[in-house]
């Protein structure tokens, strides 16, 4: 079976991996349902974001317990390189990730002022939210990154 082939920290990633999917399919509907600004919302944010971070903690929690985290292997050198290029993968993809909105927010500016059109209207919570989607998605690059040089085994 599948989960008695792969190593501890291969299932602890695993589960991470899942337990932001969940979060994500949770948060940004919610978010990118909302219309107007923060202001227009108010209300709403504390909530759905109390939900995350409840999620978020009780989630970890049953990860560590379930896969009891406390006899994690040792890192040997073969991790240390295996991490390190994962976090250079979630960098470039953060940079790129970046870079678009940046360039989607500049373009935006540009159409405006040359010819008078604005092609999308970003609110700040939109900005907001288009930031932690970029986050989350560097991190789910990260992690896949990681687990394709775990089951590679180079």
């Amino acid at each position: 079976m599948f989960l008695e082939t792969i190593s501890n920290r291969e299932k602890t990633i695993w589960a991470n991996v899942l337990l932001d999917v969940i979060i994500a399919l949770y948060f940004f509907p919610k978010i990118f349902a909302m219309e107007g600004g923060i202001g227009a919302n108010a209300g709403e944010m504390p909530s759905i974001i109390g939900v995350v971070i409840v999620m978020a903690i009780v989630g970890s929690l049953i990860i560590d317990w379930l896969l009891d985290v406390d006899k994690a292997e040792q890192k040997d050198e073969r991790d240390y390189l295996f991490d390190a290029r994962s976090y250079f993968a979630g960098f470039v993809a953060m940079f790129f990730l970046v870079s678009f909105l940046i360039g989607h927010l500049i373009l935006n500016e540009i159409t405006m002022k040359i010819f008078n059109f604005q092609y999308e209207a970003l609110t700040s919570t939109q900005i907001v939210t288009y930031l932690l989607l970029l986050l989350m998605m560097a991190a789910f690059v990260k992690d896949v990154v990681k687990l394709f040089y775990y089951r590679r085994g180079y």
